[in-house]
């Protein structure tokens, strides 16, 4: 029996020593939230990145990466292009389910609400340069006295023509009224040739904002959460869009709303719509078009016209990379978004894809400065608005979509449709 006791003794030891040389050196010696499964198997760290662009863009972004990875071979990024559309939904999800990705390429309306939720670690040790980022841009991506995000591009809609089409009409510059854009668009619109001097998106709230700016509406007064949607500016600026369409004729009543981005771009790339509103994601492929692909100064890009008593207004966007705050791999993350934010990478975005950099410094490289859509867009940024940033800032277009559609299909009076939107909007703080 003695013996059995001893043997028993003697394994117990060897078992509790087992346990401490375990806890001494074994996983459970990382810090909480630092796993350290790539460096213990000698395999590289992954991390995945939900990346928001276009297909062609991202493939750009993909070659910044590929050359990431060369310089840390102990960091493989996964990218996942993700449908814009989707994006927001998507990270939310994944974020109260706590799988989000480690990096996500967030538009800015998004950030506030994504901090506010605690999905978004915060920067402010690591981001250290802001100085050389726009103020506009940096803006975005701060809640509460703290900075979650890095911008990575920045824009701003513009009126883009077709320079040839006007100076055959008569005009040698971009009209710079309204009057003098329904002046230029009626001469250059002929519907039985399918002809037409302005493209307009209907669909999509983002793409009227500039006539509600323009006519002294806006959107919200973020101090007081008291709603401008609603104002006689506003209400005149809607009325002013469907005139266009109904009145002076100048732009076709596509009503094929999931499409009419694309079909927009069609008619602008081939020569068949003069004008158009869009911003600097759009001019690369813009470039590729029968009426522009031989002759790149053909693209005209001019700020928003004016509206009768001078205002103007065509709304500030972009996107920024952001960290999720439950991310297993944060100094990895951190690492890449450090990377895909350098003066060198928002260069190439600047010269391959036409983007709008962030950083005050890429505008001053003799290749950006060189470049005339840059600098364009530039001036079409100093007459920009803000949107308003708080945390249900980016829930905001759902309402103005869904009753400006209304609205451009005869279902409701403008005044109707600022109403309902006012309606919507007191479920995300707006006071009436």
């Amino acid at each position: 029996m003695k013996r059995v006791r001893l043997g028993l003794r003697f394994a117990l030891v060897v078992l509790l020593l087992i346990s401490l040389l375990a806890g001494c050196g074994g996983p459970g010696s990382q810090p909480t939230g630092q796993p350290n499964e790539g460096q213990a198997s000698g395999k590289p760290v992954k991390i995945t990145f939900w990346n928001t662009m276009r297909d062609y863009e991202a493939a750009v972004v993909q070659e910044l990466i590929n050359e990431f990875e060369k310089q840390n071979p102990d960091i493989d990024v996964e990218m996942v292009t993700v449908p814009f559309g989707e994006a927001q939904n998507k990270f939310k999800v994944a974020a109260q389910a706590g799988n989000a990705p480690d990096v996500l390429r967030a538009e800015v309306a998004w950030i506030a609400e994504f901090a506010a939720l605690g999905f978004l670690e915060p920067l402010d040790e690591k981001f250290t340069d802001q100085e050389d980022f726009l103020p506009s841009a940096l803006a975005y991506g701060k809640w509460n006295g703290k900075t979650y995000a890095v911008p990575q591009v920045t824009d701003a809609l513009a009126l883009l023509y077709n320079k040839k089409l006007l100076a055959q009409a008569g005009f040698h510059r971009a009209p710079e009224t309204w009057d003098e854009f329904v002046q230029v668009a009626k001469k250059l619109t002929d519907p039985s040739k399918d002809q037409w001097g302005f493209y307009m998106r209907q669909s999509e709230a983002y793409f009227t904002l500039p006539f509600i700016w323009s006519f002294g509406g806006g959107l919200i007064d973020v101090e007081t959460m008291k709603p401008l949607i609603n104002t006689e500016g506003a209400i005149k600026g809607l009325e002013f869009v469907k005139k266009l369409r109904d009145e002076y004729k100048v732009f076709k009543d596509d009503r094929d709303f999931p499409n009419d981005y694309n079909t927009a771009m069609q008619y602008f790339k081939s020569g068949k719509a003069a004008m158009i509103l869009n911003g600097p994601w759009a001019t690369a492929d813009i470039l590729t078009g029968e009426a522009f692909k031989d002759n790149p100064d053909n693209l005209g890009i001019a700020p928003i016209p004016q509206g009768p008593e001078g205002h103007t207004g065509s709304p500030v966007g972009g996107h920024s990379y952001v960290i999720y705050s439950k991310s297993p791999h944060k100094e990895e993350a951190w690492k890449l978004v450090q990377f895909l934010s350098t003066k060198e990478a928002q260069a190439k975005l600047v010269l391959e894809l036409g983007l709008l950099p962030t950083r005050k410094s890429v505008y001053e490289m003799p290749e950006v400065k060189a470049n005339r859509i840059i600098t364009d867009f530039k001036a079409v940024m100093e007459n920009a608005t803000p949107r308003p940033v708080f945390p249900q800032g980016g829930l905001i277009f759902a309402a103005m979509d869904q009753n400006f559609q209304a609205f451009y299909t005869g279902k409701k009076t403008a005044k109707e449709a600022v109403e309902a939107i006012v309606k919507e909007w007191e479920k995300l703080g707006v006071k009436p």
